[in-house]
């Protein structure tokens, strides 16, 4: 297959999987949105503090996907298999903390965080429910992983958009009622994650243990060792505080401007969640990266990886202008979607014509990140994460917002900051890289009775 087919057949349905995901949070923030300017913020909050959560167990699925995706380009997916029953069973013993951190500390989260009293009131349960719909999600994300991995990301981007449209519908009936149903406000909107991560999780079982078992034998069990999940738990670790050291950085740049009022939180997050429709071609491009180059070092071809992430990183560019230029020309048109509070969506605006001009910086730096990680490099983006969020970006942060007192200009230069020594990080290393010397992290397991398609391959 052309290379070019190729990257478009993997990244466009990874695309639509994430532009259907934040699209739906667009829309479920305008629903919600009619509820005032608190419940905006509260939304807010809690979308910054459950991206924290995403982050802190991202790394488990991320290393499924990048080594799954080597164990697929190298014919040995009873390894790969392996390497998955190892991620789900991990995956049950950190759902039944997160269940016990879910029922417990959602207070006392939104009161460091520092919202004040009136959102911490009114966020409490909010939160709660979010963190009950994220049991689900923790698995599915897995799932997903293993799929793309096996370069099927046709079924994720199916799943999530039946599951993101009937979010929309759901979060406007149980935060507003229909019918004979009154509404049960912004906890409502909470309820409607739960039921479809639900409907989510039990899709990707079906997928898994029915569909996928002529294939790939997903129901054969392979017998577990010690080196193999060693290997996972280091992998997923790395990747994990590098996904962590980001989404905390977020979660003070979030704080910082938490402190200066529900306005300021309000477009905050606003432009947040639109620039976050610019990351949706740059997370589907990353995919397609990882994808492609984990498959070819798979493969035993690393020069032949290195040339497909290249060539991914520049389709995904041409995305990025694309809407850079849709940013800058519509910002105060999509803002005035979300509020009709003049004070808001103004300051919005004027945070999403700053962030406009990284675009193209944020994009290769995502998919750069792929690629590398595709190649097994999570070493350096773990270093990486750590030096640029925690000694750069935070204390820039800080000083800029609570020393100078530059407010919202200071936060996004700092952010704007971070972008671009991200960029410029990462694509180094991925052109000096000496990509001859690039191998599969292989395992060997006793062979299982393996599908019929695995046969033929």
């Amino acid at each position: 297959m052309p290379l070019g087919r190729r990257i478009l057949k993997l990244a466009l349905p990874s695309i639509a999987t994430f532009s259907s995901q934040t699209l739906t949070g667009m829309l479920t923030l305008i629903i919600v949105g009619r509820l005032g300017a608190s419940a905006i913020a509260i939304v807010g909050i809690c979308n910054i503090l459950m991206y924290n959560c995403w982050a802190l167990f991202a790394g488990l699925n991320e290393s499924i996907n990048y080594l799954v995706s080597q164990n697929y380009g190298e014919k040995s997916m009873s390894a790969g298999n392996q390497r998955m029953q190892i991620a789900l069973l991990l995956s049950l013993v950190l759902d039944v903390l997160w269940f016990v951190a879910s029922l417990t500390l959602p207070r006392e989260i939104l009161t460091w965080v520092g919202a004040n009293p009136s959102l911490i009131h009114a966020g409490t349960s909010y939160l709660r429910i979010r963190m009950f719909a994220f049991l689900f999600s923790m698995f599915t994300n897995v799932f997903y992983a293993y799929m793309r991995a096996v370069g099927d990301t046709k079924t994720p981007m199916l799943i999530s958009m039946f599951t993101n449209s009937a979010l929309i519908v759901l979060t406007y009936i149980l935060t507003y009622g229909a019918f004979s149903f009154h509404g049960l406000g912004l906890d409502g909107a909470g309820w409607s994650m739960v039921i479809t991560e639900g409907i989510g999780f039990t899709s990707s079982l079906f997928v898994y243990y029915v569909l996928y078992q002529r294939k790939f034998s997903t129901r054969v069990w392979q017998r577990i060792h010690w080196e193999p999940m060693r290997l996972i738990i280091w992998e997923s670790a790395k990747l994990s505080v590098m996904e962590l050291s980001m989404s905390l950085g977020m979660l003070v740049f979030t704080a910082c401007i938490t402190r200066l009022g529900t306005v300021a939180v309000a477009a905050n997050e606003m432009a947040l969640n639109i620039l976050s429709l610019g990351f949706m071609p740059a997370n589907g491009f990353s995919a397609a990266a990882t994808i492609i180059v984990g498959q070819d070092v798979g493969r035993k071809r690393p020069l032949d990886a290195k040339r497909g992430g290249l060539y991914t990183v520049g389709f995904g560019l041409i995305f990025m202008a694309l809407f850079s230029i849709f940013l800058w020309l519509f910002a105060l048109r999509v803002a005035k979607i979300y509020t009709a509070d003049a004070a808001v969506y103004t300051l919005a605006v004027s945070l999403i014509h700053i962030a406009s001009f990284i675009q193209l910086f944020d994009g290769a730096g995502i998919i750069f990140s792929g690629g590398l990680r595709g190649s097994g490099d999570t070493t350096f983006l773990f270093r990486m994460s750590l030096i640029l969020n925690w000694i750069v970006f935070i204390p820039l942060t800080i000083v800029l917002t609570t020393v100078f007192h530059l407010g919202q200009s200071g936060a996004w230069f700092s952010l704007c900051t971070l972008i671009v020594l991200i960029c410029l990080s990462y694509g180094f290393r991925y052109l000096k890289m000496d990509w001859s010397m690039v191998a599969s992290r292989s395992i060997h397991v006793q062979p299982a009775v393996l599908g019929m398609e695995e046969e033929k391959r």
